[in-house]
């Protein structure tokens, strides 16, 4: 399998858990987990294995991610393979996005999206000026 949409599955934390733990393994190389309402475990959980997988599209819109799940994701990022990276319609703050900012030029990610989101004006201007394809 190379692509996995489980979009509107309310698969949780638990399922979220599940999935990561198997990411290494698998030759998944787009993962659509949008509107699961994975939250911040969930997103750990996903964000601890993503280095070392194939995967290169991740879509985690609308889960209800905070800033210690996607912190986590951001940790890893540098060294994956991801490309494409969809966090919008979450709830990650100023501090999340930060995290993201640190390593973002040390990443594969070309198209990053963290729309509607609670990313402050000051955050979201630097994050556009390290990208062109990040969309806020």
């Amino acid at each position: 399998i190379q692509t996995l949409n489980l979009d509107c599955n309310q698969i949780g934390a638990e399922g979220a858990k599940a999935i990561g733990n198997n990411l290494r393994e698998s030759s998944i190389q787009t993962l659509d987990l949008g509107e699961n309402e994975i939250g911040d475990e969930g997103a750990k959980a996903i964000g601890y294995n993503i280095k070392g997988s194939s995967i290169q599209e991740l879509n985690m819109r609308k889960n209800k991610i905070g800033d210690e799940g996607i912190k986590v994701i951001a940790e890893n990022l540098k060294g994956s393979s991801i490309r494409t990276l969809n966090m919008c319609e979450n709830i990650i703050g100023d501090e999340g996005a930060k995290a993201i900012a640190k390593n973002f030029k040390e990443t594969s990610i070309k198209e990053l999206d963290l729309r509607c989101n609670s990313i402050g004006s000051e955050i979201e201007n630097y994050l556009k000026g390290i990208s062109n394809e990040v969309k806020g």
